[in-house]
């Protein structure tokens, strides 16, 4: 007896999808999602989100604790929990460059505690020797130590960060009036804070994961919040805002640190790419740089009215490198080539078209003429 035909079409319509899930012969579809999962928390590990990998592979074992990619995912789910997450190279590059760095500063800073007040020829070149000194005893451990150090690229930058930012502090402190205020007061301060922003971010990187954007956004909205704290104090009080340094020290730091703590707290709902927050500190720098051009030509005399306009043009730069960058982090729409700017169902894509030759219509004679078509804007749907 012949089934019926709506029968035999419905099978079809239920079959279809479970069919299509398995892309290889005898692979059943548990074992697609498992790979699938393994794969990406491979990524992660490359990209330096190690707890998005090891979450992944929780989840991999959780729902598919039978099958080759769980016994694979058990082994790297115990060496990224014990640190021996994938070398990334970026990352390293990174952390020696900040070492080396702060190698030179710390042996500069030093010998600058070491000499008297008063600074002779000899006692310069011993300061600068001292600084090629500490940049080698950055260099050499550093490269030594990190070969089997997990360092993804945002724990470099989050340990770049935390010395650096502890520098500015030091130094900020240092400018505020003291009776017993001297140079190796100011670099003993400096160079004691610079130390402690190193090893609290060496410290709480190795508990803690930073992605490369998370790292990228905290590192960079201290300094944009501190320049924003200036212009603002400069708005409400003009040149009196900057009259006494145990004022305005404080409050830029103060701004600071405040920008700071809030990306940290809000970078989970951003989730950028280091790329696109450099892309929108792009924009902010050029907007600073517009706002510069525009006030040497106007020349204003009213310094509210110049730092209004800097102010301005430096928040109107990062809003357009965000709105611009909006779709920088999604897959990149795949353009066809025949137009150089293509609608395609996944949105607007730039492609490279290929120049065509196009013969023309008949002339009176009988010739034809030859004509190179170039597409500028197209569609696909």
């Amino acid at each position: 007896m012949k089934a019926p035909l709506f029968l035999v079409l419905f099978a079809a319509v239920v079959a279809g999808p479970a069919a299509a899930r398995a892309a290889c012969p005898g692979v059943s579809a548990q074992e697609e999602q498992a790979r699938a999962l393994y794969e990406e928390a491979l990524a992660a590990e490359v990209k330096g989100n190690l707890g998005q990998a090891r979450e992944l592979l929780e989840r991999l074992l959780t729902q598919y604790p039978d099958g080759l990619f769980a016994c694979w995912a058990r082994p790297k789910l115990e060496d990224l929990k014990s640190g021996k997450g994938r070398l990334n190279r970026e990352g390293r590059a990174q952390f020696i460059t900040g070492a080396t760095l702060y190698g030179a500063w710390s042996g500069f800073s030093i010998a600058m505690i070491a000499i008297n007040e008063d600074i002779d020829e000899d006692e310069s070149k011993a300061a600068i020797w001292a600084a090629i000194g500490g940049s080698v005893a950055g260099l050499i451990p550093s490269i030594l130590l990190s070969s089997d150090l997990p360092m993804s690229t945002g724990r470099a930058t989050t340990i770049n960060f935390g010395w650096s930012w502890g520098l500015w502090h030091g130094m900020a402190f240092s400018l505020m009036p003291a009776p017993d205020l001297s140079v190796r007061t100011t670099f003993s301060l400096s160079l004691g804070l610079s130390a402690l922003g190193w090893g609290g971010a060496f410290a709480l990187t190795h508990y803690l994961d930073v992605a490369d954007g998370d790292a990228a956004l905290v590192s960079t909205t201290g300094p944009w919040f501190t320049w924003f704290t200036a212009a603002i104090g400069t708005l409400i009080a003009e040149e009196e805002f900057f009259d006494d340094e145990k004022v305005w020290i404080p409050i830029l730091l103060a701004g600071g640190d405040a920008g700071v703590a809030g990306a940290a707290l809000l970078t989970g709902k951003f989730d950028m790419s280091a790329g696109r927050v450099n892309l929108i500190n792009l924009g902010g720098l050029m907007g600073a740089l517009v706002g510069a051009g525009i006030l040497a030509l106007a020349e204003p005399d009213n310094i509210r009215a110049a730092v209004g306009l800097e102010l301005g043009m430096t928040v109107a730069g990062l809003a357009a490198g965000a709105f611009f960058t909006r779709n920088y982090d999604e897959p990149a729409a795949t353009a066809s080539g025949l137009s150089l700017l293509e609608l395609t169902p996944e949105g607007w894509a730039v492609g490279a078209p290929v120049p065509r030759f196009r013969p023309g219509p008949r002339r009176a004679d009988g010739t034809r003429a030859v004509g190179l078509e170039l597409g500028l804007v197209g569609g696909r749907f």
